[in-house]
């Protein structure tokens, strides 16, 4: 009788656990179903060319310093229809936070308190209120279209400023390395300096033409702002509101070299040089840090990929992730670990493990919320084989 009983026993336990990898099985069919029906329901959404959004910013702007100028992104559209979100970016310098009140907007970001950097909205005209530049200025606005679904196309306009008093002049090329003098503050060699009592930074841009001056300015504020994000508590000046009559005769603004930014930096009392430029015969840009007497030593050096390819898709803003992350780098050295706090310090070495860190919380979720759906075992203890557990 027991022998009979243990064998029910056994194929009951064994009837428990075919259902529990039935339920298992059924479960992982379900999601893979579920997955399917929402990719392939929608392909039509990630198929190329028709569905996707294109971006047209318009005409080149010209306008009066501290005028109003509207931005205009109604020629951006869709085939399929949906609605657009629209991103304005500005160059540092165009907009004044303060003449601006975006706050019912989807989102804003500023380059400190003082400039508009960003404006992101559901409206396709956007009313600007500038800042005030010398004629002659030019500063780049980018537009970015985005889908409900993520995909996106930027389109670039230049905004220029003009003095309706001033008599007619000729007009120069925006890639002509030769630049007026009233267009002093878009240098091609424009610098941004970060000194504090001979512990400073010289960023000198080393171009020779490859890319337009507003662009190599630009790049420069991308630079300057990183290192303030980074938690650097240097003051920081650029050399756009720089008078050569100011400085040394022997202070070179159009410098193409390492040595020539070294021989600044000394004229400036700065303790490092960080030059960019690019390398000769090569698609990338190059970033590296020094001392100015031995500017033939790198302190650290970073390589930016393909960058023309990216300023003709995206413009020069398509290269702020690469230079942000170069620049934070490049100053992860221990040589700077005095100038910045111990939080920031920790931040800037291990952002790719802090970010990655969300994706073993995100799997232990998913494992959690399977386990608690499909793999709960029965409420009912499973039946015990005769005499079990054993009578003392």
């Amino acid at each position: 009788m027991d022998q009979q009983r243990i064998q029910i026993f056994i194929k009951k336990n064994s009837i428990s656990s075919s259902m529990r990898m039935k339920r298992l099985l059924y479960g992982i069919f379900l999601i893979s179903i579920i997955s399917t029906a929402v990719l392939f329901g929608q392909s039509d959404l990630f198929s190329h060319g028709n569905n996707r959004p294109v971006a047209d910013a318009g005409l080149d702007i010209k306008t009066q310093s501290k005028g109003s100028i509207f931005l205009d992104a109604s020629r951006s559209f869709i085939s399929n229809g949906s609605k657009l979100k629209y991103q304005w970016i500005f160059a540092p310098g165009l907009a004044l936070n303060s003449e601006n009140d975006f706050s019912s907007e989807l989102s804003v970001e500023t380059y400190g308190s003082k400039y508009l950097k960003s404006v992101q909205t559901n409206k396709q005209v956007l009313d600007v209120k500038l800042a005030e530049n010398v004629p002659g200025t030019k500063l780049e606005v980018i537009l970015k279209v985005r889908d409900r679904i993520g995909f996106e196309d930027a389109d670039t306009l230049i905004v220029e400023y003009f003095d309706p008093t001033a008599p007619p002049e000729i007009i120069v090329d925006t890639s002509d390395v030769i630049v007026d003098s009233l267009t002093l503050t878009l240098s091609d060699s424009d610098s941004v300096i970060v000194e504090e009592g001979g512990s400073g930074i010289l960023i000198q841009g080393l171009t020779q033409g490859e890319i337009i001056p507003v662009d190599v300015q630009i790049i420069n504020s991308i630079i300057m702002d990183q290192i303030q994000v980074l938690g650097f508590d240097y003051i920081v000046y650029l050399n756009k509101n720089l008078k050569p009559d100011e400085l040394p005769k022997d202070y070179d603004f159009d410098c193409i070299t390492d040595s020539c930014a070294s021989k600044n930096a000394q004229i400036l009392d700065a303790a490092y040089v960080l030059s960019w430029g690019f390398p000769d015969a090569a698609d990338a840009l190059s970033i590296r840090i020094f001392e100015p007497e031995n500017f033939n030593q790198w302190i650290d050096n970073e390589v930016v990929s393909n960058p023309y390819s990216i300023i003709s898709k995206s413009g020069v803003y398509g290269l702020e992730p690469d230079l942000r992350a170069s620049v934070s780098k490049i100053l992860s050295d221990k040589r700077f670990k005095k100038q910045i706090s111990t939080a920031d310090r920790f931040r800037m070495k291990n952002d790719r493990w802090i970010a990655l860190g969300k994706y073993p919380l995100m799997l232990g979720a998913m494992y959690l919320l399977v386990d608690k759906v499909f793999l709960q075992d029965s409420e009912e203890p499973p039946e015990q084989p005769p005499g079990f557990p054993h009578d003392p």
